[in-house]
């Protein structure tokens, strides 16, 4: 609960307004309750990163990937990577094991941001435990965090779709929706 308070005393301190909701912890066995996200905000994934040993988080749309080989294209480093990240969190946040937010001051840290995230209005996003999610509009974040933007999701296969292809007298495959 403490790492939490941290996270809204810093959200106040810079003028953000915001929505905490807080839920009880769904039940671990079996799986009959999670939580969900506010409607009509993106969900978001924090992923630690070490970029030449500096601590960086990546902001993407939740459920997706980092695209480490792109970024290592894309940003002047000569390392970067995934695997101890959590370690490099400063003093009141060691031990934090996932849920981290995107809030790069709070740990001293660059924030890089997905252009899928930079297009939302308004951001979601657990703090720290998953009955715990914070809403505030992209505008307000990219105000306090001023964050660099890049192609930091990996594209990864396309979700079902109720779809089937047939092919038109050209030869051309095209797609049309079932409905």
């Amino acid at each position: 609960m403490m790492m939490l308070a941290k996270v809204v005393e810093y959200l106040k301190s810079n003028g953000v307004a915001f929505r905490l909701a807080s839920y009880a912890s769904p039940e671990l066995e079996p799986p009959v309750a999670h939580v969900v996200s506010p409607g009509g905000s993106l969900a978001v994934d924090t992923h630690v990163l070490l970029i030449d040993g500096r601590l960086a988080l990546a902001c993407v749309p939740r459920g997706e990937k980092i695209n480490l080989s792109g970024l290592r294209a894309t940003l002047p480093a000569d390392l970067i990577e995934e695997e101890g990240g959590l370690e490099a969190l400063p003093s009141p946040f060691v031990g934090a094991r996932s849920l981290i937010p995107p809030l790069g001051g709070l740990f001293g840290a660059l924030l890089l941001v997905d252009h899928a995230v930079l297009r939302a209005p308004v951001i979601c996003f657990e703090a720290f435990a998953t009955g715990d999610i914070v809403e505030m509009s992209y505008d307000d974040l990219a105000r306090v965090e001023q964050p660099r933007v890049e192609a930091v999701a990996i594209a990864g296969e396309l979700p079902p779709a109720d779809v089937h292809q047939r092919e038109t007298r050209h030869g051309e495959v095209k797609l049309n929706d079932v409905r």
